[in-house]
């Protein structure tokens, strides 16, 4: 089978793992700033198993949505032990936030239509 390249829309379409993630740790932040490592144990508030989350991963991406501007980090210097970065959320990824969601159920409502049409497929071909 060759190997099919799709348009960069096509890419972008659905709910990514990693812009999932993205998502959750914002809107943890937007409760307070805090720790990368409190932010991937609070996940599971949200729905998200944190045993799948390896810290390398959270603190990469922290890393780039500070980058990106979504998020903002300074050192706490003033707690026992070795310093720790604590992540607050800009007004920018509060906009990020907003525009995720309105993505996000437009890909909801595609991907919960294609399940009803498989399941209704399936069970014609169980008759």
């Amino acid at each position: 089978m060759k190997n099919v390249k799709f348009g960069k829309r096509c890419a972008n379409f659905g709910l990514k793992s990693g812009n999932v993630l993205l998502a959750g740790l914002l809107l943890l932040l937007i409760k307070k700033p805090t720790y990368g490592y409190v932010l991937v144990e609070e996940l599971k508030d949200i729905g998200i198993d944190p045993s799948f989350v390896p810290y390398s991963i959270a603190y990469r991406l922290l890393h780039s949505m500070e980058t990106e501007g979504l998020v903002t980090s300074k050192w706490n210097v003033e707690v026992e032990g070795p310093s720790k970065r604590v992540y607050s959320i800009t007004d920018k990824g509060i906009q990020y936030l907003k525009e995720w969601v309105v993505e996000a159920k437009k890909n909801v409502e595609v991907i919960e239509n294609l399940i009803k049409k498989i399941e209704e497929v399936a069970n014609e071909q169980n008759k």
